[in-house]
């Protein structure tokens, strides 16, 4: 499963002649065909031109594996997750924390790293998700269409558990208030900060709330 992963990876990646991913990709093919060697002397090349680069951190694990330096592979292991934290928005490859967390697993038989294993394939997920109701409500928005846009905003709200960003709660609040969902819209206008509340007061002709328990917010577009 691990090595599926890995080479789906690999191949999803793009590349130009002589970049970063020229050198993974060579490097997991030698690897791949147990030329442990020619993989050595790409890792090389790889901490020498990107020291940073988590496929090549990657690579590097599973050669010492390969080679049965077992220990040297775990403790590169924690560094990649100390040195990167697969959370950070500076984290551009969060599915190699995944499949390094999958080797840990295998190396350990850790019952406590299935659990993490699992809790961060399903955030990843969610967040795939979330990037993909969070554009489909911008299209449907886009195409005058507030019923769907509504429902796309249901699932969003749902995988993200309530805690949303301003612009997403922004858009969900016109399209609940363009359905007469004026519950959900309600909750949406507690999470909007005061400037965003001044803006939607331009945008509409009337604007009348009620603060506290039970507070509501009924808006009338302008013509």
């Amino acid at each position: 499963m691990i090595t599926i992963l890995i080479l789906l990876l690999v191949l999803n990646s793009s590349a130009d002649a002589e970049t970063l991913d020229d050198l993974v990709r060579s490097g997991y093919a030698a690897y791949s065909v147990d030329q442990i060697e020619e993989a050595r002397e790409i890792l090389e090349e790889l901490e020498m031109e990107y020291p940073d680069s988590h496929n090549g951190k990657l690579l590097q694990i599973l050669v010492e594996i390969k080679e049965g330096n077992n220990t040297k592979a775990e403790r590169l292991l924690i560094e990649l997750d100390s040195n990167c934290n697969i959370n950070s928005s500076s984290c551009d490859s969060p599915s190699v924390h995944i499949i390094a967390q999958l080797i840990k697993c295998e190396l350990m038989n850790s019952e406590s790293d299935f659990r993490l294993a699992d809790k961060m394939i399903k955030e990843q997920f969610n967040n795939l998700y979330k990037d993909c109701y969070e554009s489909m409500i911008d299209i449907y928005i886009k195409n005058n269409d507030p019923a769907s846009a509504s429902r796309a905003c249901d699932a969003y709200i749902s995988l993200s558990e309530g805690d949303l960003g301003q612009d997403i709660a922004m858009k969900c609040f016109v399209v609940y208030y363009s359905c007469f969902r004026n519950e959900d819209a309600r909750k949406m206008w507690r999470q909007l900060s005061v400037d965003n509340k001044e803006l939607l007061k331009k945008q509409y002709d009337e604007v009348e709330t009620e603060y506290g328990k039970g507070g509501y917010v009924c808006l009338r577009q302008e013509d």
